[in-house]
């Protein structure tokens, strides 16, 4: 009798860990709500990721979502606590969605950057864009070639999951 009541007992605990475990797992994934869509920006001192909920139409067609979630990103109002994340000595040649990949090319402007701003810019702009329904990864360029990394390696396509949040600052 005690033998059938542990495995029950057992049966019911694993239920609940499996059920439990798919409802949390729900939530993380979309950031885009019924409060609207996320928009990565950066603190004043271009030091912390800040996410901002914008009630943003978003169309079907991935290319059009891109080129407007690009332009809100560049919108800040001067009172904001905020500041783009894309600096303004960064011009985006480019942008092109293709599968499930955005390649962004930006102006030689880029290489000026600190080493916080770019961080900051290459995280906005992915956590921004991978919002878009089918895209998964940004990859970015200077001036038509492969973005290097410290080392001189090629930095490769991105996503969240490129950014480990002990490393990336964001509020």
């Amino acid at each position: 009798m005690k033998k059938k009541a542990g495995i029950i007992f057992l049966c019911c605990l694993c239920l609940a860990l499996l059920f439990g475990g798919c409802s949390g797992q729900k939530k993380e994934q979309t950031d885009s709500s019924e409060e609207g869509t996320a928009v990565y920006y950066s603190n004043e001192s271009c030091t912390r990721l800040v996410s901002v909920s914008r009630n943003i139409d978003l169309a079907d067609d991935p290319q059009e979502n891109l080129e407007t979630l690009l332009r809100e990103m560049k919108k800040v109002s001067r009172d904001s606590e905020y500041k783009s994340a894309i600096p303004d000595g960064v011009i985006i040649n480019s942008a092109v969605v293709t599968n499930n990949i955005v390649t962004v090319d930006f102006s030689t402007g880029y290489n000026k950057l600190e080493e916080n701003e770019d961080l900051i810019c290459r995280a906005g702009i992915v956590y921004t864009l991978t919002q878009i329904d089918g895209i998964n990864y940004v990859s970015f360029s200077v001036s038509g070639k492969a973005m290097l990394d410290t080392d001189g390696k090629a930095v490769g396509a991105l996503g969240r999951d490129s950014f480990v949040f002990g490393e990336l600052p964001m509020d």
